[in-house]
């Protein structure tokens, strides 16, 4: 959902409750997902999407367990499947990249309160062995607004691999996932290093953490190779980036489920490919996740789950003004998703 149609539906949304919605949109399973609560700055994230606090993070879980009931991740995808709805109201977490705060500040309050969730990783970056190129292009932008010294060189840099922009910050953060080796250069000249970044702070799980977050019961999926936007790359590109990522996850971490979460968006994915995803005879994955809120699906072992982050406003709010969206496109029968 767009951040002018949240702001726009957001006042009216909250004059409801959570049960008001459920009972009429008929969406009873949900599913939020985030990527990791943020206890200090994260240089890497903060200039790209807004995150949530432990603070707000615990509200989101209250709010999620007082009017929603936690539900196994089998028992989940079997109902999506099946084009079913649980009796009961019910919520299934997950968390994409694969950060390692997952494992010091989520998962310990989720084993607390009981709540299942699946841990979506890029493969490439387990272990901390490289850096998705988004976080890159963050630690880039902050390296500069504390060393402004060689703007004025890497403006000339951008301007030079045909990147134009307003200022070089702008330039920085449209770098896609084809010119990602603009933003190793640039660190290069700016005498920046991101090895010295990810051996210091570690954003990401490692194959130990990763284990033992297994063995607690918390279920693993595939996030791609190197996280490159699906839309962008060929057809070719996209069953490897899926195919080698799942298969990874699934065989080193003895997984029951191929699970595959799309980074970035499904949009403008071609039903060539989810038609390939579920082949009967040769699947790739068993259940694949995009982040387009609540919605239907054309296919039924595709999953759409909720943005909890981005937006500075609360889980309460972000729940309730997706069920309003969804009303509302239902009624101009645009609440369900097909593909070209």
């Amino acid at each position: 959902m767009k951040k002018s149609i949240f702001h726009t539906l957001s006042p009216l949304a909250n004059c409801f409750t959570a049960s008001f919605y459920q009972n009429l949109s008929g969406k009873k399973l949900i599913f939020p997902f985030y990527h990791s609560v943020v206890f200090d700055t994260f240089l890497h994230i903060n200039t790209l999407y807004v995150t949530r606090t432990p603070k707000e993070f615990k509200a989101d879980m209250e709010f999620l367990l007082k009017h929603f009931n936690t539900i196994q991740p089998q028992k989940a995808f079997q109902f999506h499947k099946e084009k079913k709805q649980p009796q009961k109201p019910s919520f299934l977490l997950s968390f994409d990249d694969g950060l390692s705060g997952f494992y010091y500040h989520e998962a310990p309050l989720l084993l607390e309160k009981g709540i299942p969730a699946v841990v979506f990783l890029n493969t490439a970056f387990i272990d901390n062995k490289d850096l998705f190129y988004r976080y890159k292009a963050s630690l880039l932008i902050n390296h500069l607004i504390e060393n402004p010294e060689p703007i004025k060189i890497i403006s000339v840099f951008f301007s030079d691999n045909g990147i134009v922009k307003a200022n070089v910050f702008e330039a920085i953060l449209s770098v896609n996932y084809q010119k990602s080796n603009l933003l190793d250069k640039a660190a290069k000249i700016c005498c920046f290093s991101f090895t010295d970044f990810l051996n210091t702070y570690k954003p990401y799980l490692t194959t130990e953490q990763i284990t033992e977050l297994s063995e607690k019961g918390f279920l693993l999926g595939a996030h791609s190779i190197n996280h490159p936007k699906y839309s962008e790359i060929n057809f070719d590109e996209q069953i490897k980036q899926t195919r080698v990522s799942v298969e990874t996850v699934k065989n080193k971490f003895n997984q029951p489920l191929s699970l595959f979460a799309f980074p970035f968006t499904d949009d403008c994915v071609s039903s060539k490919l989810f038609t390939r995803f579920f082949d009967e005879k040769n699947p790739i994955v068993d259940f694949s996740f995009g982040s387009a809120g609540i919605k239907n699906e054309e296919f039924n072992r595709h999953i759409q789950r909720i943005p909890m982050e981005g937006i500075s406003a609360s889980g309460n709010k972000i729940i309730k003004t997706e069920y309003l969206y969804y009303l509302l496109k239902s009624i101009v029968q645009k609440n369900t998703i097909y593909r070209s």
